[in-house]
């Protein structure tokens, strides 16, 4: 696939095209926050490991709180 096929992709799927605009606002928020964005050598391997590891408790917590929703929501619907 060439370069411009992939670019035309996320910038016309609209699944691509939201992640390209949550990798620029986290880059944007990075950058006010921190002054830079990733930095490899900021920490060593296992660093990353459990800040990715953090993330992912996050991650796990909101999906629990939206099944949890979408279930209430399913159980007030009319039948």
């Amino acid at each position: 696939m060439s370069e411009s096929k992939a670019i035309y992709e996320i910038n016309h799927n609209p699944v691509l095209k939201e992640v390209k605009t949550l990798l620029e606002t986290q880059t944007t928020k990075g950058l006010e926050k921190y002054g830079n964005t990733v930095d490899p050598d900021e920490y060593t391997a296992e660093q990353w490991i459990d800040h990715a590891l953090q993330e992912m408790v996050d991650m796990m917590v909101y999906l629990v709180t939206l099944k949890m929703k979408l279930k209430k929501e399913k159980e007030n619907e009319p039948i």
